[in-house]
């Protein structure tokens, strides 16, 4: 059913870019963090963040290359794609589904406020009107009705098992884990990197990681580097080279 459904939205004559679901790009849409078997669904056009399917499998995943951190790189934001798509009725558009993992309810409804009020812009109307046409064929086209996805996302996304996730060998080589099998292999280590991952090895994928846990879980970079049990002059030397700082003030790595 999700895959007819899928086959009939993207027949529509919409503007997919107006709900952040583009589908050009769709031929070419891998990041190192899409499963190798996935079936592309849309993409929100910032921050190599796009939605898919897997094989046998009805739910709706968001894979972000931003996330950082093992686990988190592909989350189920929809048990199937009718859901997904009230889900996206609701938010008017795919982009707050993907950033749902990380936030609270306040910060949640801080940005429905804040895409609320663009509407008042009178250099968006065009784009509003465009948005609303949309959205009003998709509520015809597919009989659905607007659900606010939080508590139904935050519930699919605790319970979720990545184990399930088959990832490309890039996948492995850029974030720095052991390969399923090597960790079969080597099960003296395999418990020790379930609870201490690996800092990823790419600068730029170390930088997202790290700024992401500045943001959502430490009020410092000492801080930071005592919960991960990592060197913070390691850590910042291969930022610095990277071309990053730490700005104490926005708790956050910047180019320098």
């Amino acid at each position: 059913m999700t895959r007819d459904d899928l086959r009939r939205f993207r027949a529509l004559d919409i503007d997919f870019d107006s709900i952040g679901l583009i589908q050009g790009g769709g031929e070419d849409f891998a990041y190192f963090c899409t499963p190798v078997d996935a079936e592309f669904v849309g993409r929100i056009g910032c921050d190599g963040v796009h939605f898919i399917l897997l094989p046998e499998d009805e739910r709706v995943f968001c894979v972000d290359p931003s996330m950082g951190e093992r686990g988190t790189y592909v989350l189920p934001v929809a048990g199937d794609f009718r859901e997904f798509l009230s889900f996206v009725l609701y938010c008017q558009d795919a982009n707050p589904l993907s950033q749902i993992y990380w936030m609270t309810r306040k910060q949640y409804d801080e940005l429905a406020a804040e895409d609320a009020a663009a509407r008042g812009n009178e250099y968006m109307a065009r784009f509003f009107e465009e948005k609303d046409r949309t959205l009003s064929i998709l509520v015809k086209e597919f009989n659905l009705t607007p659900a606010d996805p939080f508590k139904k996302i935050k519930a699919m996304q605790a319970k979720f098992d990545p184990a399930i996730l088959n990832f490309s060998e890039e996948y492995y080589d850029a974030v720095g884990y052991e390969r399923p099998e090597e960790e079969i292999t080597h099960t003296a280590t395999m418990t020790a990197i379930k609870e201490e991952p690996m800092l990823p090895q790419d600068p730029n994928i170390l930088l997202s990681y790290i700024n992401t846990k500045l943001r959502d879980e430490y009020s410092g970079l000492s801080a930071l580097c005592g919960g991960l049990g990592v060197s913070e002059a390691e850590l910042t030397a291969k930022l610095a080279g990277a071309g990053y700082a730490y700005d104490p003030a926005a708790n956050q790595f910047k180019p320098v």
